[in-house]
């Protein structure tokens, strides 16, 4: 009896001895688990919350080229996209629908007149009501960059600024918001894409400065066979019905002005839109005033361009009631002047250029312009072809078809669909458009000596 007493007395120990091991390694096991469990959960939210970047995205015929964030909230197009003489890349961070929570933007902007990295600090922070906490330097590439940290009423916003100077008064703005729990997402998203910079300068738009400082240094006049040429084109689309006209007058008034060459031009598209400018400039066309009257569907609009000594090209339009100003690139020049630039890069034997070509609107197009020496036909019957590629992402493109004597005699200009405009006389479109022969009259003595 007592030998059994004393087993069950051991049994008891053991048990409870085994008992309390094996809730000891119930609470390690347990341990374990919830330390792994926070492990995974800490890898899922590093996932979901890692800023995954593109691939390096090219401005083309730029040399530059930028990475933004995309895809674990982020949206974007990543594409460059061109309104208003700027091209803009962009991305969103959205975590619901209520609306983006951070943004990033790089603005590639065309001869606009910059003005002090410091005071465009300054702005920004006003628009927000924000206050600069932090300024500085950086190189990214071969590029230097001033930025700026910028923080909004109570913490609530958070925004870095770059700002950066490029060849031929092009100019990047970098901006980078944030009004997310994430306080440093801004900082991480603009520090990367900072060093995803690249930039190598185009030679071609140095090329192109070159073309056109030739052409000031010869002087207008040079390029204008006789004092007074006058010009008729009609306009036909791809089915070759003729749905419009143009007429363009360039003369040297030869006079001791400082205004000497002046220039006049007409648009008419039947049931679209009409268009008249007057443009008068110098000799080396380092200033110069263009006037445009414009009606269409969407009303009459007036535009006035002024270039003033210092560079600097305003543009107001009475219909906006804005007035914008540009500091123009040397590869600057008016489409008035399309044809003196296509007959000095023939006789300078230069085959591709990159210009920046300004019309009537202010609007200043990047084109590319090169010569096609081969596949020319014998019933395209020209002496000279030569391709303008528009850079402005809208797919426009323009064959300019010259004869022996280095004048435009065919264009065709190309996107979505095909326009041809031919050389033809006044009596011609008098004949095609009867509903304006009244103005063509009057403007045969309009678009002469009495033009101005």
């Amino acid at each position: 009896m007592q030998n059994t007493r004393h087993f069950s007395t051991i049994t008891c120990y053991m048990n409870r001895n085994f008992g309390l091991k094996k809730f000891e390694a119930d609470k390690v096991a347990l341990l374990g688990l919830f330390m792994l469990s926070l492990l995974i959960a800490h890898m899922i939210v590093s996932v979901k919350s890692a800023i995954v970047f593109s691939e390096p995205i090219e401005l083309i015929h730029t040399g530059l080229s930028i990475s933004i964030p995309v895809g674990n909230g982020w949206k974007s197009k990543k594409k460059w996209e061109y309104q208003a003489n700027t091209f803009t890349l962009s991305s969103n961070f959205t975590l619901n629908t209520n609306g983006p929570t951070a943004s990033a933007y790089c603005q590639y902007l065309i001869d606009t007149e910059t003005i002090p990295h410091k005071l465009w600090f300054e702005q920004k922070a006003a628009e927000i009501n924000g206050t600069i906490v932090e300024t500085g330097q950086d190189q990214a590439d071969t590029l230097t960059i001033d930025w700026a940290h910028i923080e909004g009423p109570e913490l609530l916003l958070n925004s870095f600024l770059g700002a950066i100077e490029l060849p031929y008064n092009r100019r990047l703005n970098i901006e980078v918001h944030q009004i997310t729990s994430e306080v440093d997402m801004a900082e991480k998203v603009f520090k990367q894409i900072l060093s995803s910079l690249n930039f190598e300068e185009n030679q071609l738009f140095k090329t192109g400065s070159e073309i056109i400082e030739t052409i000031k240094n010869k002087g207008l006049d040079s390029f204008i066979d006789n004092q007074y040429q006058q010009s008729y084109f009609l306009i036909k689309d791809s089915r070759s019905l003729t749905i419009g006209f143009m007429i363009d007058v360039l003369t040297d008034s030869d006079l001791d002005d400082e205004f000497n060459i002046l220039a006049a031009g007409h648009f008419y598209g039947r049931g679209l839109r009409e268009q008249a400018i007057r443009f008068r400039c110098g000799n080396n066309l380092n200033e110069f005033v263009w006037e445009s009257e414009t009606n269409s569907m969407a009303g009459r609009n007036h535009t006035e361009i002024i270039l003033d000594e210092a560079g600097i090209m305003t543009v107001r339009e009475s219909k906006a009631q804005t007035e914008l100003k540009y500091r123009l690139s040397p590869a600057a020049i008016p489409d008035i002047f399309l044809e003196m630039l296509l007959n000095q890069m023939i006789e300078s034997n230069t085959k591709q250029i990159i210009i920046d070509i300004v019309d009537a609107g202010g609007k200043i197009t990047p084109t590319l312009a090169c010569v096609i020496e081969e596949n020319i036909s014998a019933e395209e019957d020209a002496a000279y072809v030569i391709k303008l590629e528009f850079l402005d992402g809208q797919g426009f493109s323009e064959l300019i078809y010259l004869n022996n004597q280095r004048k435009i005699d065919r264009a065709i200009v190309q996107q979505n669909k095909r326009y041809i405009l031919e050389t033809t006389t006044r009596e011609d479109i008098v004949r095609e458009f009867p509903e304006r022969s009244d103005f063509l009259s009057q403007k045969n003595n309009i678009l002469g000596e009495n033009a101005f």
